[in-house]
């Protein structure tokens, strides 16, 4: 399994850290989301594997094998960072064709275009393109060199939530292809139901981070509606908080089972049920 190593990658601004040694991976066929609160690194981390800036320290490393600059990546790396720049008077496909032609690449233009759902505006001028049908073209952008690994920053950014479910399906089905996907993004709940990974910064080091599947035993904040109101006496076996027809607890989804039979027995059955999102939770851990 290819994978790409980030090591120990330190920037400094005018004698202030903004990455502070911070290391990481991202793995073939794996989603790893980048997140934190505005000032946490993100944009500069992004910046320096572009090669846009040049880190203080730190190298970087292909299955393995050390690169001799975090330029080398873009050999590898196909990349979204922030707003992609086009020829608004050109189409939607020419903008593709003139790229490809320019790469030299096979890529096949209509294919990208169906790939993320931009057919039917194929010939649409790129100036009449909404936000997110720019967005979806530039991850069209991205994948014409067919590149091993995705740096992707804010990419749902504008959209609305038809093109956003498209754009989640788009990197699953890249990730199932065998991509290693690296992707920044303040949507939470979203991201957690397609990442594999994640990297929680703050203030320019890494809070936290692991497999999702390592905090899955972890509780969340879970609200229970009810059609009547709970009984004061009711008893559980988790701490919880009953605000009329509301009960508020902490539990993973094993002991939101549990705690869902006792109620079934005594005859509350939920009619809504809401859990906040594991990375919302770890995010609001820096918040706070």
């Amino acid at each position: 399994m290819r994978k790409l190593e980030i090591k120990n990658i330190a920037l400094i601004y005018d004698t202030q850290p903004i990455v502070k040694g911070i290391s990481f991976s991202i793995g073939e066929g794996k989603i790893t989301a980048l997140i934190g609160p505005n000032g946490a690194g993100k944009s500069s981390t992004f910046r320096i594997l572009s090669g846009l800036v040049n880190p203080d320290s730190g190298s970087v490393f292909l299955d393995g094998i050390e690169m001799k600059n975090f330029n080398d990546l873009r050999n590898h790396c196909g990349y979204l960072l922030e707003t992609a720049d086009f020829y608004t008077y050109l189409s939607g496909r020419k903008n593709l064709e003139l790229l490809i032609a320019l790469t030299k690449s096979s890529a096949n233009a209509i294919e990208l275009l169906e790939m993320v759902g931009l057919t039917k505006d194929a010939d649409k001028k790129v100036q009449h393109y909404s936000k997110g049908m720019k967005q979806r073209l530039g991850l069209a952008q991205v994948l014409i060199d067919n590149p091993s690994f995705l740096i992707l920053d804010e990419p749902f950014n504008g959209l609305d939530p038809e093109v956003k479910e498209l754009i989640l399906k788009l990197l699953t089905d890249l990730k199932n292809s065998g991509k290693g996907i690296l992707v920044s993004t303040h949507l939470l709940e979203d991201i957690e139901t397609i990442a594999d990974d994640f990297i929680l910064l703050n203030e320019g080091e890494i809070y936290l981070s692991g497999s999702m599947d390592t905090f899955a035993s972890d509780r969340q904040n879970v609200k229970m509606h009810f059609e009547k109101p709970l009984p004061q006496n009711l008893n559980l076996a988790f701490e919880n908080r009953k605000n009329g027809n509301i009960l508020s607890l902490k539990a993973n989804e094993k002991e939101t089972q549990t705690i869902l039979k006792e109620l079934y027995e005594l005859d509350f059955i939920p009619y809504k049920i809401d859990r906040s999102s594991l990375l919302y939770d770890k995010y609001m851990e820096i918040i706070k």
